[in-house]
């Protein structure tokens, strides 16, 4: 029986915090750069980034991994398993709590607004353990993959079922161990419901530096890689410190 709450009203969900949630840090909002190396550079991993004020372009839909972050932290449950629908509007997730109940709901992927939330009195069909969904997607995003709009628990047992995009802008479905996050497999996706501009190639950050160098900006570092853009400290025309904002996709300097 299901009883449909209130976004106000997750008493239930707030008060049984997820198990895997407690055991490890799943704020992991960046991974490193893995792209060719940038002199002097010092590769870093952010984590525990707020990431309330995500905008790197306007119109752009939340990323996955934000996404998570918020659901986990409104509703209390673990994430188990999140899609994107084929219109790229609205996020579905599902999650199971410590005790085991299932939070199901939905979220608005473009202001990453949570409602219709139900809470299932029944434990899931199937194993919820697995490495938290963010420290995977880090894991995958260090290998090149990038703006995912699909991860599964449930459909396989033991493994992590995740489509994104690799460095080519290519639909791809990888296969990993829900506990070590290992790949398994990887084949290409038949489908992807991203939004267009992700289909774009992924490039490197090396690729626009000389568009960067060319607009007086030196002395690149602490470069990070995000799900669609690059931080990196630099120093501008008048040699004062800066902390840029770069397109992985076009270059466009979003801000510095």
């Amino acid at each position: 029986m299901k009883k449909t709450f209130a976004l106000t009203g997750l008493a239930l969900a707030l008060a049984v915090a997820a198990p895997f949630a407690a055991q490890a840090d799943t704020r992991v909002s960046a991974v490193r750069y893995n792209g060719p190396a940038v002199h002097g550079s010092v590769v870093v991993v952010e984590r525990n980034t707020d990431y309330s004020g995500y905008r790197t372009h306007k119109n752009r839909i939340v990323p996955l991994a934000q996404m998570v972050r918020s659901i986990e932290r409104e509703t209390g449950a673990t994430v188990t398993d999140i899609k994107l629908a084929q219109n790229a509007r609205v996020y579905l997730f599902e999650g199971v709590t410590q005790r085991g109940f299932i939070v199901q709901a939905k979220a608005d992927a473009y202001s990453g607004k949570i409602g219709n939330v139900q809470v299932t009195k029944f434990r899931p069909n199937y194993d919820p353990k697995g490495m938290p969904i963010n420290r995977l997607l880090a894991t995958l995003r260090d290998k090149g993959y990038h703006d995912f709009d699909l991860v599964s628990l449930k459909d396989e047992r033991g493994i992590y079922q995740v489509r994104g995009l690799n460095r080519h802008g290519q639909a791809a479905i990888v296969r990993a161990d829900a506990r070590t996050g290992r790949i398994l497999t990887v084949a290409k996706a038949p489908k992807y419901h991203g939004p267009a501009y992700a289909q774009a190639e992924y490039r490197a950050f090396d690729v626009w530096k000389p568009m960067l160098e060319k607009q007086r900006y030196t002395g690149f570092d602490n470069v990070v890689a995000y799900d669609d853009y690059y931080a990196v400290d630099a120093r501008n025309q008048q040699g004062k410190k800066v902390r840029l904002e770069i397109d992985a996709f076009s270059g466009q300097i979003l801000r510095d």
